[in-house]
């Protein structure tokens, strides 16, 4: 048998929940800033799968 020591979980705190009033203004930010998303598109997800070059970075 094997014995692995005990892990603990790591002590991470809570974010802060975005009130609905946040996360709304957040995605009408999101959606006026990229052009790309009309009202037809909003749900399609692999759109630009095929034209990405580089992952997502800062």
């Amino acid at each position: 048998m094997f014995n692995f020591p005990e892990v603990k979980e790591p002590v991470v705190s809570k974010q802060p929940k975005m009130s609905l009033k946040e996360y709304a203004e957040f995605c009408e930010f999101c959606v006026k800033n990229n052009p790309k998303i009309t009202p037809e598109n909003c749900m399609d997800r692999n759109r630009d799968l095929q034209e990405m070059k580089e992952p997502f970075s800062f």
